[in-house]
């Protein structure tokens, strides 16, 4: 039956070492890409930047991992710190000028560089936005005119929250937040033989997932898993062996391979999909 095959999958992530969580969040190419800003800027700076990336990964010219993160991040001087978020406008302008959907992009860019939360943000330290986290989840929303719980927010939310894992800030509370569903975590619930729902039945499907698996992983959030169900959601079922062994699945890994042997027809829509 369907239903247990998907409870079977759960049984089997609930058993994955928690390295093998940090990892996948470690592997995603948002983390790859920004990670070294980290280093440099001050966090507010750094953490406005990768929430206006994270708000516009969305319809991006192919794989977020070639054609968004990779081109985007290389036109942004790393070594220069912005004084104000006014430069990153200036800065990111010019790229989503020239991308798909560009004027809407353009106009998001701008309508949170030019917010009062972008400004907020951009005068905290790691611990304040730690401890303000809950409260800028539906924040963002309002400032982007959306619903909190739209893909493209949680999606920015969890850019924010990888900003702080980056920085060893882990004190925050990510629960409420939902999974950003877009065409890969889809994929997933079909290789599992589940049934297509509307976005709110989905988010709410791997939302109990997460609670079944955090009675083994208190300390996962949505973070983790939705980088994991990202990552093979549409790999063939050898790569997501490999995949799930390059991560430190061990023997667990061709035990949930085997429940991915239906691929889905049609081509992988490329980017994030955090429309």
């Amino acid at each position: 039956m369907p239903a247990s095959r998907f409870d079977e999958f759960v049984q089997l992530l609930a058993q994955l070492p928690s390295p093998a969580w940090n990892a996948t969040v470690k592997d995603e190419p948002e983390w790859k890409w920004m990670q070294p800003f980290s280093e440099v800027w001050e966090f507010g700076h750094f953490a406005d930047l990768f929430v206006v990336l994270g708000l516009n990964d969305y319809q991006t010219k192919g794989k977020a991992d070639v054609g968004y993160w990779p081109k985007v991040v290389r036109l942004i001087p790393r070594e220069s710190d912005p004084k104000e978020p006014r430069q990153l406008i200036d800065i990111l302008e010019p790229f989503y000028g020239g991308e798909r959907l560009a004027q809407a992009k353009v106009n998001r860019l701008k309508r949170f560089l030019g917010s009062e939360l972008c400004r907020e943000i951009w005068a905290s330290d790691s611990s304040s936005v730690a401890a303000h986290f809950g409260r800028i989840w539906p924040a963002l929303g309002r400032t982007m005119n959306q619903e909190p719980t739209r893909k493209t927010i949680a999606f920015a939310m969890k850019c924010l929250a990888l900003a702080l894992l980056m920085v060893d800030e882990s004190g925050f509370d990510f629960g409420a937040i939902p999974v950003p569903v877009d065409s890969r975590i889809r994929s997933v619930s079909a290789r599992l033989g589940l049934p297509m729902t509307d976005e709110a039945s989905e988010r709410k499907r791997w939302h109990n997932a997460l609670d079944r698996i955090r009675e083994s992983h208190p300390e996962m959030t949505m973070v983790q898993l939705d980088s994991l169900l990202w990552q093979i959601g549409t790999l063939a079922p050898q790569e997501v062996e490999a995949r799930l062994l390059a991560l430190g699945a061990g023997d667990l890994a061709p035990r949930i391979t085997v429940l991915f042997r239906t691929l889905v027809d049609g081509p992988d829509s490329g980017a994030h999909c955090r429309t």
